[in-house]
């Protein structure tokens, strides 16, 4: 059985989990059904240091533990695609989420059917990671960066989805040595009707990726394109746009890879643009986020640093849009299937000149600098 979904955890790029796999009929060629329960089980002890909202300052605990269900079929009159599927749990508490917990119930986060054929490739229905946050999430993410690069930043609108509803998902086998592609299309935060929307029926996204990858003795590298577009996103601040529509479209470009002697690394930069009809409003973020690693008997030691480079609308520069943050790691395997860490990251987090009235409301957090410990076992 061919692995099939994304690890997202601090190991996932340098350890394999093993699949307690459970044949639910046979046949003489070997297992007709497979099907196997999987997880993590993860726990981070964080104190952070804000410079202005003292009261939050303080020891919490984030508590990433999911599960999942997952297993393949090969169906009688359908020899040459293997059928997929998936249900997994959301985290326990998502970002610190207080004593109701965060959205941990089934089909939070990765949850589809699909079907695989050895030449076609892969074809997943349901609820999947984009193709540009796929790229986004890891490894340019870890360790620690999510408040700039991943979900931070002063664009308008919807500049890219993360796991998102109503998606079908294509990914290629090798279309020539070491090339594959990711292509995704559905429907956008606005569709399910859980706002009053007047443009819910248009609002849908696309997107896809590209990625060459080489290797040798010497060790690998990996090239990565990726693009997503959103279309009649509703603003929901507070601010001027509210009640308006955002098209937005987000580049991303970049590359990760190792070296035989332990050294690996990751750099990307992205571009985010969009649109406002209502106000004839252009806007544009840059940001980039770089990292090293050097991996050494049972040791793992990182550094990365993401930036946002300032919101720029109709080619004006706007104030106090520039956020940046600096972390350092390190991981030790205490197991196959388990890791330990320790990470500092501070987090400089600038805050819209309240003259800019309409950016105001779009979320901002305050710069804080965060010491944590944890653990990770997935199984």
């Amino acid at each position: 059985m061919s692995q099939f979904f994304k690890r997202t955890l601090l190991g996932a790029a340098i350890a394999t989990a093993a699949l307690a796999t459970v044949p639910a009929q046979a046949s003489d060629s070997g297992a007709k059904y497979e099907h196997s329960i999987y997880g993590l089980i993860a726990m981070q002890v964080a104190h952070r240091d804000y410079d202005n909202e003292k009261n939050n300052d303080g020891v919490q605990f984030n508590n990433e533990s999911r599960l999942g269900w997952r297993g393949t079929a090969q169906f009688d009159q359908m020899q040459d695609w293997t059928f997929l599927w998936q249900i997994e749990s959301g985290y326990v508490d998502e970002s610190f989420a207080g004593e109701n917990g965060g959205n941990g119930y089934l089909g939070r986060r990765d949850t589809f059917v699909g079907f695989e054929h050895d030449s076609v490739g892969k074809i997943r229905l349901g609820r999947v990671l984009t193709p540009i946050y796929e790229l986004i999430d890891w490894p340019a993410t870890n360790p620690g960066m999510g408040n700039v690069w991943d979900w931070g930043g002063n664009i308008g609108g919807n500049n890219f989805n993360d796991r998102q509803s109503d998606t079908i998902r294509w990914d290629t086998n090798e279309l020539w040595s070491g090339f594959t592609m990711d292509i995704a299309a559905g429907a956008g935060e606005d569709r399910a009707g859980a706002t009053d929307s007047s443009k819910a029926s248009s609002n849908y996204w696309h997107g896809m990726a590209a990625h060459q990858q080489v290797k040798g003795d010497w060790g690998w590298a990996q090239f990565d394109l990726a693009y997503e577009m959103n279309y009649d996103t509703l603003d929901k601040t507070k601010g001027k746009f509210d009640g308006t529509f955002w098209n937005n479209q987000t580049y991303l470009m970049g590359a990760q890879g190792g070296f035989s002697n332990g050294l690996g690394y990751f750099a990307y930069y992205r571009i985010a643009k969009a649109d406002n009809d209502t106000f004839n409003q252009d806007e544009r973020e840059d940001s980039y986020s770089v990292g090293l690693t050097y991996t050494f008997d049972k040791w793992q030691a990182k550094i990365a640093r993401a930036e946002n480079l300032g919101l720029e609308v109709n080619g004006k520069d706007i104030k106090n849009t520039e956020d940046n943050v600096t972390s350092v790691q390190m991981m030790y395997f205490v197991d196959t299937n388990a890791v330990l860490y320790a990470r500092y990251a501070m987090n400089n987090i600038d805050r819209i000149d309240a003259d800019n009235k309409g950016y105001e409301g779009r979320w901002k957090s305050d710069s804080f600098n965060e010491a944590s410990v944890g653990i990770e076992y997935w199984f």
